[in-house]
């Protein structure tokens, strides 16, 4: 059992994340609507654009009152002090999926973990509507007490299907256009973008499984983490073990999300094929 800290109560904790998340989705739409998007260019590490920094702003003003003393990882904004293993810690991509949102393809979202005595305990997603009068969806997975729980705009999210049928294989747009990865794989193969929007597909079962091949960073998986392993799915790196999320470990390898023997059965037929 989690350590908690005694001053907040982690349901309550998430009804206010569910509200962030949806309200920087909103932020992200507005800015849109404006028709001009200003984008700068991280040091060696790509775009960033004022949606991110405005989504990330209306975060910390709302997520870092909830609990005193919570520390503070997100990929667009500075640390106030260094984080330390085992305290409440807030891990955080405003918009993930900087590239999609650019071009316009609604493949981005918004991501935030929750981690405390360094274990993933909650996490929230917010993602765009397909059509533009449509409304951002939230999905949050709370992973303590009696029976983890997961939901997507305040219903309960079914379970993940977990069986040796692998199902739908959703990989990164770079894996597929590039490297063309869907020739070496013996399932029906697509493309979609972040990784935020991946880790949502397995957990609502429009795919069987995320491949992915290339190391992220923690804030791109720890929100859509939590609400996949609320549904029942897992993280398992390439030789099949679990992937535990760390604060303390930004970048973290490939690996594949989805129910656990789905998971197995791509990660076996990828060896019998090599």
């Amino acid at each position: 059992m989690t350590n908690q800290p005694e001053s907040f109560s982690l349901p309550i904790v998430r009804d206010a994340l569910e509200d962030a998340v949806y309200k920087a989705g909103v932020a992200i739409s507005e800015i849109i609507s404006s028709g001009h998007i200003r984008v700068e260019m991280k040091f060696g590490e790509g775009p960033v654009s004022e949606a991110d920094h405005a989504a990330d702003e209306i975060l910390q003003q709302q997520l870092i009152p909830l609990i005193p003393g919570g520390h503070w990882l997100s990929e667009e904004s500075k640390q106030s002090h260094p984080l330390v293993a085992g305290e409440p810690t807030w891990v955080v991509d405003p918009l993930d999926g900087t590239r999609e949102f650019q071009q316009g393809l609604p493949e981005f979202g918004v991501s935030v973990g929750l981690f405390i005595d360094n274990r993933l305990v909650l996490g929230a997603i917010a993602l765009p509507p397909l059509r533009q009068e449509g409304d951002w969806s939230v999905l949050s997975g709370i992973l303590e007490g009696s029976q983890p729980e997961a939901r997507r705009d305040g219903s309960d999210l079914t379970p993940v299907e977990d069986n040796d049928e692998v199902g739908r294989v959703v990989i990164s747009r770079h894996d597929y256009e590039r490297r063309h990865l869907q020739l070496h794989i013996p399932f029906e193969v697509y493309p979609a973008g972040s990784s935020v929007l991946k880790l949502a597909q397995v957990a609502i079962g429009e795919a069987g499984v995320y491949l992915s091949t290339q190391p992220r960073s923690v804030w791109d998986v720890a929100g859509g983490a939590a609400v996949l392993a609320a549904a029942g799915g897992v993280l398992l790196k390439s030789d099949g073990n679990l992937l535990e999320l760390s604060p303390q470990q930004v970048r973290i390898p490939a690996f594949v999300a989805a129910a656990p023997k789905r998971g197995l059965a791509l990660l076996n037929t990828i060896v019998a094929r090599s």
